[in-house]
């Protein structure tokens, strides 16, 4: 649920017509009330499309619909911008240039959603949100939002990401509810304006 209102954050596949980016991302606007989750939900017929909230749905939902082989953080980062300007301001970062487990802990600290993409062995990436982490001496376990399993009753999240901090793989994260190595090679944050 998101803090003092009575709306859930996460969404699954199945609810949008849309990749798991794009699920990722709508839930971090629902989490930072940058959006409502029933506008997203359950569009009204009278959501007119020249305003903030109906270009969002525009572009992301009905524009782009199912996207099959997934969404690039930075492609999604400079969309949103595009559609969604007035009301939020998004960062990207990437393993090249940021260490993000630092920069997630940042943002999770800061008390903001961060939206992270993997990338797994020989498979297409994936998207979740993570919403809080627990430090231990060698690792850093991620607490997530995952799109692509359902939330059961009473659960805050539904997925760990635990990352090895001596591992010198590139594939340094076991994803708990897929049992598989990931690493996590791109994050996006969000700015409510």
């Amino acid at each position: 649920m998101v803090k003092g209102t009575k709306q859930m954050a996460h969404l699954r596949q199945g609810e949008l017509d849309a990749a798991c980016a794009v699920y990722s991302m709508m839930m971090c606007l629902v989490i930072e009330k940058i959006i409502k989750r029933n506008i997203i939900t359950n569009v009204p017929e009278s959501l007119r499309r020249n305003t903030s909230d109906g270009r969002l749905i525009n572009h992301f939902l009905e524009k782009k619909g199912m996207v099959i082989k997934g969404y690039e953080l930075k492609i999604l980062k400079d969309e949103l911008q595009s559609a969604f300007r007035k009301k939020v301001t998004p960062y990207y970062y990437s393993a090249d240039e940021y260490d993000l487990t630092a920069v997630i802990k940042e943002a999770i600290d800061s008390n903001k959603p961060v939206e992270i993409g993997l990338s797994r062995k020989r498979q297409y990436g994936h998207a979740v949100v993570i919403i809080g982490y627990k430090e231990e001496k060698d690792k850093t376990s991620f607490y997530c939002l995952d799109p692509g399993y359902p939330m059961e009753e009473c659960q805050i999240w539904n997925n760990v990401l635990e990352v090895d901090l001596t591992a010198t793989a590139k594939y340094n994260c076991h994803n708990f509810r897929e049992d598989s190595i990931v690493t996590i090679d791109e994050v996006m944050t969000f700015e409510k304006k």
